[in-house]
């Protein structure tokens, strides 16, 4: 990373007085970055002109602070092109990255009429991708290109190649794949201790029913006895289901935590305990069914011994008129 990455985005000083477009670098803050990490005499060669402020691709503690293996990621859907970038493309570098991709569709036999469309950040994220002249300069960006200056022009020959190797048909070397680093993150968040329903009650108790009767544009509200909700995320599940009863005893899927007129609310109601409660909100469109309904809460709670087991509740039925 640059001197010009400390300035931030905005044109000025930045903090310390650093400022964008800065090609010279400064003893003292080089003796604070070979503190941290010293550049080699390659990568100082390599990143010219840009003055190297944190080596940042020499950091490994508590993991490697820069990615060594990057993914790239071409999809062809009928006329699309979704090009899948791993980090943040200037203006210019998209556009070449668009105009690249779509001579080699043409070379290979596709349309000269195809839609390229740039995707970021996917897969992996490596900061941003300026062009040649771009890095000369040493704005923020190009100060963040954290490759070199020809870090775009190796990016438009290795998606010219997938392009051409997709609509070949043809094998293509995948290479190393990005390790896994999840599990060696630092995080200061404290975890969850353990979750306690309180005296009387058990989790998933609804302890705040909805009104028996509510009118389209109500909002709704149901209570319930909680765990932690970063004891599970929920990934590709739901903290709720909003449901109409379409039969003697069959309930339909109306809305989940993924749609707009429902709201998830956690609340921590007595810390040293562990207690905690969920407040579930449904806004009643004025598109909505009359009918019968209810709402249903899905959670977890960890055992103050050990061990996270999930819980249901679910309110009274209420009637949208």
């Amino acid at each position: 990373m640059g001197y010009s990455f400390a300035a931030g985005t905005t044109d000025g000083p930045g903090e310390f007085d650093f400022k964008q477009g800065t090609v010279s670098d400064n003893i003292l803050w080089n003796s604070v970055r070979n503190f941290l990490a010293p550049p080699t005499k390659e990568d100082i060669s390599c990143h010219y002109p840009k003055p190297i402020l944190l080596a940042t691709g020499r950091i490994k503690y508590p993991s490697e602070w820069q990615p060594s293996i990057v993914s790239i990621q071409v999809a062809i859907i009928g006329n699309v092109v979704l090009a899948a970038v791993p980090g943040e493309f200037t203006t210019m570098s998209g556009r070449r990255l668009k105009e690249a991709i779509s001579k080699a569709v043409v070379e290979n036999g596709g349309s000269e009429d195809a839609k390229v469309v740039v995707a970021g950040l996917s897969n992996i994220y490596s900061d941003y991708i300026v062009t040649p002249e771009e890095y000369q300069l040493q704005r923020y960006e190009a100060a963040s290109t954290i490759y070199g200056p020809h870090t775009l022009t190796i990016y438009l020959k290795l998606y010219s190649r997938l392009v051409e190797s997709l609509m070949k048909g043809a094998n293509f070397d995948v290479g190393p794949q990005p390790p896994d680093l999840s599990k060696n993150l630092i995080s200061l968040i404290p975890p969850v201790l353990f979750d306690f329903p309180g005296w009387r009650v058990e989790f998933g108790d609804c302890i705040k029913q909805p009104p028996t009767t509510v009118r389209l544009g109500d909002t709704v509200r149901a209570k319930f006895i909680a765990g932690h909700p970063r004891n599970n995320v929920m990934h590709e599940k739901t903290f709720l289901l909003i449901e109409k009863l379409v039969g003697e005893d069959e309930w339909r899927i109306v809305a989940t935590d993924a749609n707009w007129e429902t709201r998830f609310r956690w609340e921590r109601t007595l810390f040293f305990t562990g207690e905690s409660a969920v407040t579930i909100e449904w806004i009643v469109g004025k598109d909505v069914d009359p009918g019968v309904y209810r709402i249903r809460h899905f959670g977890n709670y960890k055992y103050i011994l050990g061990g996270i087991f999930p819980y249901e509740g679910i309110s009274n039925n209420f009637n949208v008129i």
